[in-house]
């Protein structure tokens, strides 16, 4: 393993652990080994840290695909980098090298983590989007398994656009792993990879409808300026 990543698991890891109440479900459906592609829905900047706790859980390292912005951000860019994190620039030429870097990965049997909506929800219930064509033009060029992943809870602590605040200890976060399935079509097909995409939103969606009863959404608006 890196050894940024070895270092970033050893600080983060016991925080997350501790501070935090997990209720994870399905981990073990991730493979010990071979590759896979998770595929998370995003409803919080946590979503990362919570995916990354799972894939740990199942004693696997997980390699994401990250948007250029984070990368450009110095604060955390030599993280991501030494970490071996995959970096997306979106809706540029150099766009397609993501995927190249992804599958290289799956073909080295490593678990490659996707959110692919490619960003947080902007819808004001949380649920997830219409996928970008790269988790699924992914799924269908690997011909790897696919395992759906929802997570709960993460807007109740890190939420866009809502009011910020500190983090009371001992949240729950909430992680259920999905059965793995192949995706079956052409990766040079515009119909099936539209209709891979929302084959795994749609196994997302299932997922994330299974998990809200279990938790209230506690997310709590700006405060507005009074002039």
């Amino acid at each position: 393993m890196e050894p940024v990543y070895l270092l970033a698991k050893g600080i983060l890891k016991p925080w997350l652990r501790t501070w935090f109440r997990w209720h994870m479900e399905g981990i073990d459906r991730i493979p010990s080994t071979g590759p896979a592609i998770l595929a998370f829905n995003h409803i919080a900047y946590l979503d990362p840290f919570a995916a990354a706790y799972a894939v740990d859980a199942a004693g696997r390292r997980p390699r994401f695909l990250a948007k250029s912005e984070l990368f450009a951000d110095r604060r955390i860019a030599w993280i991501l980098k030494g970490c071996g994190q995959i970096e997306v620039r979106r809706g540029t030429r150099a766009a397609p090298v993501a995927l190249d870097n992804a599958l290289d990965g799956l073909r080295r049997g490593e678990i490659v983590v996707v959110f692919p909506e490619g960003t947080i929800t902007t819808d004001p219930d949380l649920n997830p989007m219409a996928a970008k064509s790269g988790t699924a033009r992914m799924a269908l060029e690997s011909q790897v398994p696919v395992l759906p992943c929802a997570i709960w809870g993460t807007q109740n602590v890190w939420a866009k656009g809502y009011a910020k605040h500190w983090w009371p200890p001992r949240q729950d976060i909430l992680v259920r792993v999905g059965e793995p399935y192949v995706a079956r079509g052409s990766a040079t097909d515009r119909a099936d990879i539209v209709r891979v995409g929302e084959e795994i939103m749609d196994r997302i969606s299932l997922l994330l409808a299974s998990l809200r009863p279990a938790l209230p959404d506690r997310r709590r608006p700006k405060k507005s300026r009074v002039a």
